[in-house]
């Protein structure tokens, strides 16, 4: 399992001295934490998804190659403690993955039908605190379609007040 933690807008170690916002909204002071997780299945490392969890506290995990399935329910893989939004696939391998914590105003914007993007939005105290997440697999055998998707779903919308993180695991070709 590879992991990146990011804490955006301050370049600290994510985790520390992290305090939520108050009602739920991002705010300027309190930056939002990130974790990026390249599970390779997750049911078999739960445990040691949930100390990273632990270790990092962050706020958004972007999970990639979680390997669920709509037979596996969110309760035997993740905590209460997260809201969890998920893309799956329908064969084996692959599947993405966003957790927010529960404390935190989202909402899911949209799921793609054909390839393993979802998107998120996290509402913070004022619109300049708006995130857009994009959680995004691309399989080393899938055509370039994908990014393609990725672009038209995630170019310009017109809201110059959203900020946009992707992540994900694209497996360009060399």
């Amino acid at each position: 399992m590879s992991t990146r933690p990011v804490r955006e807008e301050t370049g600290e170690r994510a985790g520390e001295g992290h305090v939520p916002a108050p009602e739920g909204l991002i705010s300027e002071v309190s930056p939002l934490v990130l974790l990026q997780v390249n599970c390779r299945s997750i049911c078999n490392k739960i445990l040691e998804f949930w100390n990273l969890i632990d270790t990092y506290n962050p706020d958004v995990v972007i999970g990639m190659e979680s390997w669920l399935s709509g037979e596996i329910n969110n309760a035997e893989v993740f905590r209460d403690d997260y809201i969890v939004f998920r893309r799956d696939r329908y064969s084996r391998g692959g599947g993405v993955f966003i957790c927010v914590k529960n404390y935190i105003d989202c909402r899911e914007l949209w799921v793609d039908d054909d390839f393993e993007i979802i998107a998120i939005e996290i509402r913070g105290m004022n619109p300049k605190s708006t995130w857009e997440i994009v959680g995004i697999y691309r399989a080393p055998n899938e055509d370039m379609r994908v990014i393609e998707r990725l672009v038209a779903r995630t170019g310009s919308t017109g809201n110059c007040t959203k900020r946009s993180i992707i992540g994900g695991v694209l497996n360009m070709p060399m």
